[in-house]
């Protein structure tokens, strides 16, 4: 299959190397796209990017839609209910920074779990979600609501002394405008958390083509590795003050892609489910860069 791409939206370059073609995870585990999809890599910056034919339209976003997909929760309380316990990953990330007294925003925030978990600390709280079915819950929690950054950036240009955005980046359709944009909102001092899925996941070597066709999705345009990422956060004006690699799933998952080519589902194999076996396996990838997650901490160049 042959799909012609456009400039890299990182860094202008029009020079492609294919990565994968065929079938990918279309909303829940377990569904795949009607239609064959190509990823290529920029030879420049080195990001990945599935073809825009295959990618989701922006309007995904602001219902239903994008929860249905991938048969979560809709509401409001079936978000937190859902995420709530998930957020102690984004909270480790912050450390050893504080929120305490900061003005921050949450970019992408959905019904705003994470937000709830540092409100308590916090001067001020912006909510930037484009999904307008969160919106009255968010306001009625006492939080600033927005559709949009640009929507945002008129009250608070300059105000914000940190700002996260946790499994957003990929979705947008230019992350190096995406991350300007926050950046026009930041203080002088002001931070930046990203979070977003880590290409080299080791399953991505070990479990091939089978392990490809799950990691690549419809609703993600856009696939990073610290490489990738530091080139277009340079390019948005940012500095990456630091990074952390992040693996979220046990052994067992890891053997039951070799063996049956699909993830644990909650059901880990015999004698490997073991709370030491599976940290010793989490920190020993996270400390070679091949977990399964990445978070980046951005300040702007000055």
């Amino acid at each position: 299959m042959e799909v012609k791409f456009n400039d890299c939206e990182i860094c202008g370059y029009n020079k492609w190397d294919a990565q994968f073609s065929g079938k990918i995870r279309d909303g829940a585990v377990g569904n795949f796209s009607n239609d064959e999809s190509v990823i290529l890599r920029c030879s420049k910056c080195g990001v990945e990017r599935l073809n825009e034919s295959c990618c989701k339209d922006a309007d995904l976003y602001t219902g239903k839609k994008y929860r249905q997909l991938l048969s979560q929760p809709t509401t409001a309380k079936g978000f937190l209910n859902k995420y709530d316990s998930l957020q102690l990953r984004n909270l480790k990330a912050i450390w050893p920074d504080s929120v305490r007294g900061k003005t921050v925003a949450d970019i992408g925030c959905a019904a705003g779990s994470f937000l709830d978990h540092i409100s308590g600390l916090t001067k001020e709280v912006i909510a930037v979600e484009p999904c307008s079915d969160y919106h009255y819950s968010l306001i009625n929690r006492g939080y600033s609501v927005y559709s949009y950054v640009n929507d945002a950036a008129g009250d608070w240009r300059g105000k914000v002394d940190y700002a996260f955005s946790f499994s957003v980046i990929e979705h947008i359709s230019n992350p190096r405008l995406f991350l300007e944009e926050i950046g026009g909102m930041l203080s002088n001092n002001g931070k930046l958390l990203v979070s977003t899925p880590n290409r080299k996941d080791i399953l991505m070597e070990l479990a091939g083509d089978d392990y490809k066709r799950f990691f690549y999705r419809t609703v993600h345009r856009w696939y990073f590795d610290r490489k990738s990422f530091g080139y277009c956060a340079d390019k948005a004006g940012f500095e990456v003050t630091r990074s952390i690699c992040v693996h979220r799933f046990g052994l067992s998952n890891a053997m039951k892609w070799l063996r049956d080519s699909k993830p644990d589902e909650n059901t880990p194999l015999p004698y490997l489910d073991d709370e030491v076996l599976d940290n010793f396996w989490k920190g020993y990838l996270e400390s070679h860069g091949v977990g399964d997650y990445l978070y980046f901490e951005l300040k702007r160049k000055e």
